[in-house]
């Protein structure tokens, strides 16, 4: 596992072998493990949030999703291998099977993510998932202590996050030492609704270019502002730190 840096945020490069390894481990030992997958709009929204960036930075693991991320790698003039979220959550899953862990799938929509833990128990039916639905989470990710009980009531040792960009950190940073059960909590974004099929995932060949934010704004057109921010904002952003760092190194 190799640790690279864009916009001052650190991403971990491994493989997939490594990662289903690392994974493996983790969910067989004592420590509890923060992940996050930070797309390039999470990456963009850092760079401006301190506070966000010092979550995303005290993570375990940082998994890059985002095809953005590859070309903001190869500028630096280092490799990222790609990790979207839903394959991340997959590959959990899979291994939560293999050794008899309990995943919670927290937040989303309800329905997707019921519909997601039924498909789940349909591919799996040895798995052992559950749902929670939270209600309404305050943009700083805190919720009521009651909550908190009962997720220690269900004792899942994973726990994968659904409340969409920053909220999801912040609530993974602020109550994984209350949930002493979960050994791994990740922050998923909308990879339920993937799973649910609610959202359908791009056909492979997109993916494999690269374009998968194209196939996004084709189903969903109301999320055009989010794609510019990911595909054209970030590359542009990425660009002027590369240009103004050996200014800045000169300064310091």
């Amino acid at each position: 596992m190799r640790l690279r840096t864009l916009l001052s945020i650190n991403l971990h490069h491994l493989s997939t072998d490594e990662l289903r390894r690392l994974f493996s481990n983790w969910l067989n030992q004592p420590n509890q493990k923060l992940v996050v997958t930070p797309n390039s709009e999470i990456l963009l929204l850092a760079h401006h949030d301190k506070e966000f960036a010092e979550i995303l930075n005290h993570a375990d693991l940082s998994l890059p999703d985002g095809s953005g991320q590859k070309f903001a790698a190869w500028f630096n003039g280092f490799n990222l291998t790609r990790h979207p979220g839903v394959d991340s959550l997959n590959l959990l899953i899979e291994l939560c099977v293999q050794n008899n862990k309990k995943i919670l799938f927290f937040g989303g929509k309800k329905e997707n993510t019921e519909t997601a833990a039924s498909k789940m128990k349909e591919k799996f039916p040895n798995i052992n998932v559950l749902t929670f639905d939270p209600g309404r989470v305050a943009a700083d990710g805190k919720v009521d202590q009651t909550i908190i009980d009962q997720i220690n009531q269900l004792a899942p040792d994973v726990l994968a996050v659904a409340l969409g960009q920053r909220k999801q950190e912040r609530f993974a940073n602020s109550y994984l030492k209350q949930i002493p059960t979960v050994k791994i909590i990740i922050g998923i974004g909308g990879a339920l609704d993937m799973i649910s099929g609610n959202l359908p995932r791009a056909p492979k060949f997109l993916r494999r270019l690269g374009l998968e934010w194209f196939w996004r704004l084709v189903i969903e057109p109301s999320r055009w502002p989010r794609i510019v921010r990911a595909v054209i904002i970030f590359p542009i952003v990425v660009i002027i730190e590369k240009i103004k760092s050996p200014f800045t190194k000169k300064a310091k």
